[in-house]
C-alpha cells in the first residue's frame, strides 16, 4: 500500500498551502492528509474551515456539494454548510482550529493532534508560514513610520520560532516553510532572520538521532527537483516558472529528515515552464457587467452560468486528474 502521511498547517491562513498538497491524486491515491490546520484571522479561518468542509464531503460522496456550486455561482445565498452535510462539517471544524500560535491553547491542540496523527498515519508532514508582515518589505516600511516602534519587541519576528517548537515535537517525514522574499533580508538584533532560522533548523536532532537537511525546489528543463542549496536566494520559488499568471516570489524551505533525504534524491515533477498572462487564465470569461453587483438579474445569467460551468468543471478536474510524480 501507498504511504499516507498526516499533514499539520500553522499559520494556515485561508489554505491553499494545505489544499496543494490535500489535493494531489496519484493513481487514485490521496497521499496527504490534513490532520489540523491552525489559524488565528477569522475571515481567513471560515475560508479554511469551508475548504475542509468541501474536501470531506467529496471524499464521501465523489463530488462537490450542489449547494456549494450554486452559492458560488450567485444563484443561492450562503448555505448552513451543517445542514448540507453534517458529518462533513464535524469534521472540518476539528481539523480547521481559529488558535493564535504561541499561545498555550494552540500548543495544546496541536499536542494533542500529534498524538493522532501518529497514531493514523503512516508518518507525517508539517507545513506552513509564519506571518510575514514583519519581514515584508512593505511591513518593514510601515513599522519604520511607527513612533516608538522597536523590532526586537516584535513577537512576529520569532513566531518562527513556534514552528520549530512543533516540528521539534512532530518530528515529521519532511516539512516545507514559506514565506516572502523580504525574509532573506530582514534583521534583528544585528542579525538576519533566515539566518538565525537556517541555524535552529540544523540544530533539531543534533546527538538526538535524525536531523534535517535543507532542499531547495529549483525548475529546469521542465521539471521540478529538489537540490542543495549554494546560498539564501536558491531558496526562491517564482510562480512564473510553473505556468502560474503571476510574478509571485516567495522563499521556500524544505527540509527532510536525514533516514529519508537518499530516498529524495533524483525525485523530481513536471512542471509547466510556459510563462502565462492573465488573459490566458481568464480571457475566455464573459465580460463583467456593473449591473450584476447592483441586483440587474437580467444581466446575471450569462456570468453565472459560466461560473457554474466553471465550477462543475473544476470538480470533474479534481475528482479524476492524476499527479504526476517520477523517481523513487
Amino acid at each position: 500500500m501507498p504511504a499516507t502521511f498526516g499533514i499539520v498547517d500553522l499559520f494556515a491562513g485561508p489554505g491553499g498551502l494545505g489544499e496543494g498538497f490535500a489535493s494531489l491524486d496519484v493513481g487514485g491515491h490521496a497521499p496527504f492528509r490534513i490532520g489540523i490546520s491552525v489559524e488565528k484571522e477569522a475571515s481567513a479561518h471560515r475560508t479554511l474551515t469551508l475548504r475542509a468542509f468541501l474536501r470531506s464531503h467529496q471524499a464521501r460522496q465523489g463530488t462537490l456539494p450542489q449547494a456549494f456550486i450554486d452559492f458560488h455561482a450567485g444563484l443561492i445565498a450562503e448555505p448552513e454548510w451543517s445542514e448540507v452535510d453534517a458529518s462533513a462539517w464535524q469534521h472540518a471544524t476539528a481539523e480547521a482550529q481559529c488558535l493564535e500560535l504561541g499561545t498555550e491553547p494552540a500548543a495544546a491542540a496541536i499536542d494533542h493532534a500529534i498524538g493522532a496523527l501518529r497514531q493514523d498515519f503512516d508518518d507525517t508532514i508539517l507545513i506552513g508560514g509564519p506571518p510575514c508582515q514583519a519581514y515584508s518589505l512593505v511591513g518593514r516600511a510601515r513599522a519604520k513610520g511607527k513612533v516608538g516602534y522597536v523590532p526586537e519587541e516584535d513577537e512576529r519576528h520569532y513566531l518562527f520560532r513556534e514552528y520549530i517548537r512543533v516540528l521539534d515535537r512532530l518530528r515529521p517525514a519532511a516539512f516545507v516553510m514559506e514565506n516572502v522574499k523580504g525574509m532573506l533580508s530582514s534583521t534583528v538584533e544585528s542579525r538576519l532572520v533566515f539566518e538565525m532560522l537556517m541555524e535552529d533548523l540544523a540544530s533539531l536532532g543534533t546527538g538526538q538521532g535524525h536531523h534535517y537537511e535543507m532542499r531547495a525546489i529549483r525548475v529546469a528543463d521542465g521539471r521540478a527537483s529538489l537540490q542543495e542549496a549554494a546560498q539564501p536566494s536558491d531558496f526562491i520559488v517564482r510562480a512564473e516558472e510553473w505556468g502560474v499568471p503571476q510574478r509571485r516570489h516567495r522563499v521556500i524551505v524544505v527540509g527532510i529528515r536525514s533516514d529519508l533525504a537518499d530516498r529524495a534524491t533524483g525525485t523530481s515533477m513536471a512542471v509547466s515552464g510556459v510563462s502565462r498572462t492573465v488573459d490566458d487564465a481568464i480571457g475566455m470569461m464573459p465580460e463583467l457587467r456593473s449591473g450584476l453587483s447592483r441586483g440587474r438579474d437580467d444581466l446575471a445569467p450569462p456570468y453565472r452560468r459560466v461560473v457554474a460551468t466553471a465550477a462543475e468543471a473544476a470538480a470533474q478536474f479534481r475528482h479524476h486528474a492524476d499527479g504526476v510524480i517520477d523517481g523513487p
